[in-house]
């Protein structure tokens, strides 16, 4: 059964489509480490695990930032198993760092980062709870030239057809590499619906 918006052509892209395309790039024993922010939510809530633990979440501490260096360890504790990170740019840049690692381990990791220059979750509960937000946009450097001054491939998404091609080949590679995604996270507000009318139902 295909997913509400799994082909949505829209750009920058839905999360629905986003979701849709890794499980489409991904194979069964394929590992998803998901970062912590709203693309979590989505990820938790669409993304089909078909193996136990391939799909990783940090959901206790919701430790945001986990997903690059938790992409690294899948790899390294899973050499045989293809790894894909999935962050915000939020997330990515509070251990973007670790790229070198990635780079210099020759750990074949796929970087997928959500880019929309704020921290949307924390948006979401400042203007549901309080009528307003502030503090939560920041400013991105040039994702690709960051991740090629440490010696990685780097692609951006310009069009939504563009990402499935994008994750398959860099799931077919040999070293890692960072696709920057620009995400339209305006769904959110018919995510949180849909998680209310769960809640409220139990």
């Amino acid at each position: 059964m295909t997913q509400q918006g799994a082909d949505d052509a829209g750009y920058p892209l839905k999360p629905q489509r986003v979701i849709a395309d890794l499980r489409r790039a991904m194979a069964a024993d394929d590992v998803l480490v998901s970062d912590v922010g709203a693309h979590k939510l989505w990820i938790a809530r669409l993304f089909q695990a078909e193996r136990p633990n391939t799909c990783i979440i940090s959901n206790g501490f919701a430790a945001m930032g986990i997903a690059l260096p938790g992409a690294i360890a899948a790899k390294l504790a899973l050499p045989e198993r293809r790894v894909v990170a999935v962050s915000g740019d939020g997330g990515f840049l509070m251990n973007s760092q670790e790229l070198e690692t990635a780079v210099r381990l020759g750990v074949a990791i796929t970087v997928l980062v959500l880019r929309d220059g704020k921290f949307g979750v924390i948006q979401h509960h400042m203007d549901t709870r309080l009528g307003r937000h502030f503090g939560v946009d920041f400013g991105n450097p040039d994702l690709l030239t960051y991740a090629q001054s440490f010696g990685m491939r780097a692609r951006r998404i310009e069009r939504a057809d563009e990402l499935l091609p994008a994750l398959r080949s860099s799931l077919e590679g040999d070293a890692p590499s960072l696709i920057d995604c620009p995400i339209d996270y305006r769904e959110n507000e018919k995510l949180s619906q849909a998680l209310g009318e769960v809640i409220c139902q139990s």
